[in-house]
């Protein structure tokens, strides 16, 4: 294989390596905006057929907004109550802050920070997850999971795979100068 054939190559795979973060890490942004719970089908059935009532009233939440309820919505909810639940809004937010930034990482091609801030969004959403399963929030008898807890596992493990990638794609690069020079 020629050099430039092996060139172009090495710069095609580097870029499905960076798309590769990316893309893990918009699914680390985006697990923040889907269901975390989901609501069973009696639970539809009754906010089908009363979609106005309220929910929760200091969010404006109705019993329709509530069968599919993502991280900001749960966020929201836990800020508008005193004393301890500031932790879980705080946890929250701060599981958003660092998939976004682990996305701005990603794009701008730095596969060890973007690696180490997947690796906390998907710790913090784990520790959310043991929390509300251990409160008993979820599942309950209403909720179950929605998908943005597997979305956060995912999309964590896809940034990963492709930030090593990435890494061993340079170091070949490297030392394959080496050689040359």
């Amino acid at each position: 294989m020629g050099e430039g054939t092996r060139t172009g190559a090495t710069l095609h795979l580097m870029l499905a390596a960076r798309i590769g973060m990316v893309l893990g890490a918009l699914m680390l942004v985006a697990a923040f905006f889907l269901p975390w719970g989901t609501a069973d089908g009696e639970w539809r059935d009754a906010a089908a057929a009363t979609p106005d009532v309220m929910f929760y009233e200091p969010t404006g939440m109705t019993v329709a907004d509530a069968a599919d309820i993502s991280l900001l919505e749960y966020a929201q909810v836990y800020a508008s109550m005193d004393g301890a639940w500031a932790v879980y809004t705080a946890i929250m937010y701060a599981t958003a802050g660092v998939s976004v930034l682990a996305l701005i990482l990603a794009a701008l091609g730095k596969p060890w920070g973007a690696s180490v801030l997947a690796l906390v969004a998907v710790a913090g959403s784990r520790l959310l997850a043991w929390d509300f399963q251990d409160r008993g929030v979820l599942p309950g008898t209403t909720h179950d999971w929605g998908v943005a807890s597997a979305v956060y596992i995912a999309g964590g493990v896809i940034l990963l795979a492709a930030a090593i990638w990435t890494i061993v794609m340079r170091r070949k690069t490297k030392a394959a100068q080496a050689d040359r020079g």
